[in-house]
């Protein structure tokens, strides 16, 4: 499931880099020049969730934003920005802004945003921008009216006195009346229910926004494929393993999972059923 968050976030990230870049950096006069692959061959691959050549207030500069969904727990928040701050300084040897957006309401509580030591002459400081969507007033950020942004409002603290459903209902009601195309609005509404189900019961969500109202969104459609995908791979495994030997089978799975066509998966479904010896199937993958 939280594949499906990361998905769905560098969608956004990368559809409204504008909104986001002027969300983060707290101004305007934003212009996003173009998408940085951050991928390192180090010794593992690391990717930033986004990186984008910015020029604001007239300078340009490197633009990091990580997207976290509870609180770092294999590397510290401010190790992993040490890591992505240095690369991008590094390569680049422009300034970069460096910005940690936690999602889930109790993340990011113990992240200062700072890193630094000093120690006979030797001195590193790190600073990098920390934002809680808990802490963001959802109401004003709904008022902006920035597409991008609207997904991550059920996140964002509600007005005073107003209870859940309700501000459900107006993040569902601004973004049903933002001045998007269908298939885009379809997409801003799945992230609502998709980022809001990070911390509300979905069953909430579902009833406030109707499902034929977010199966035009491209990532909708996309976590929909993926599953059927997944389970059509699952039940080629299971007949193969039922009719021949496991391991036999098992050394099949990394072919299969190369697979994106459905159709072809659903031929090979059938074909699972009838052939006589697994070298028939292995050769009809490797066709």
């Amino acid at each position: 499931m939280a594949q499906d968050y990361d998905n769905m976030a560098k969608s956004l990230l990368t559809d409204y880099a504008t909104d986001i870049s002027q969300f983060v950096l707290n101004v305007n006069d934003v212009e996003v020049l173009e998408n940085i692959d951050t991928e390192q061959q180090i010794v593992i691959a690391q990717r930033t969730d986004s990186t984008k050549r910015i020029r604001v207030n007239n300078h340009e500069a490197i633009l990091n934003v990580e997207l976290q969904l509870r609180n770092s727990t294999r590397k510290p928040m401010w190790a992993r920005n040490a890591m992505y701050h240095g690369y991008l300084v590094g390569e680049h040897q422009i300034t970069v802004y460096s910005n940690v957006i936690y999602l889930h309401p109790n993340a990011g509580r113990n992240d200062t945003g700072v890193y630094e030591y000093s120690w006979h002459g030797y001195k590193y400081t790190l600073h990098y921008k920390v934002i809680r969507l808990i802490q963001i007033e959802g109401k004003a950020v709904l008022e902006m009216q920035a597409p991008g942004l609207l997904p991550f409002t059920p996140l964002m603290k509600p007005p005073a006195g107003m209870d859940l459903e309700q501000w459900i209902q107006e993040c569902v009601d601004v973004t049903l009346a933002a001045s998007v195309d269908q298939r885009t609005q379809a997409d801003l509404l799945y992230g609502i229910y998709l980022f809001g189900g990070i911390v509300y019961d979905t069953e909430l969500f579902g009833r406030l926004i109707p499902e034929e109202f977010m199966r035009e969104s491209k990532t909708y459609q996309y976590q929909v494929e993926k599953i059927t995908r997944e389970t059509t791979i699952k039940h080629i495994l299971t007949l193969l393993k039922s009719r021949f030997q496991a391991e036999a089978v098992s050394a099949l799975i990394p072919s299969l999972q190369n697979i994106t066509d459905l159709q072809r998966l659903e031929k090979l479904l059938l074909a699972a059923a009838k052939v006589q010896n697994l070298d028939v199937f292995a050769q009809m993958l490797s066709e």
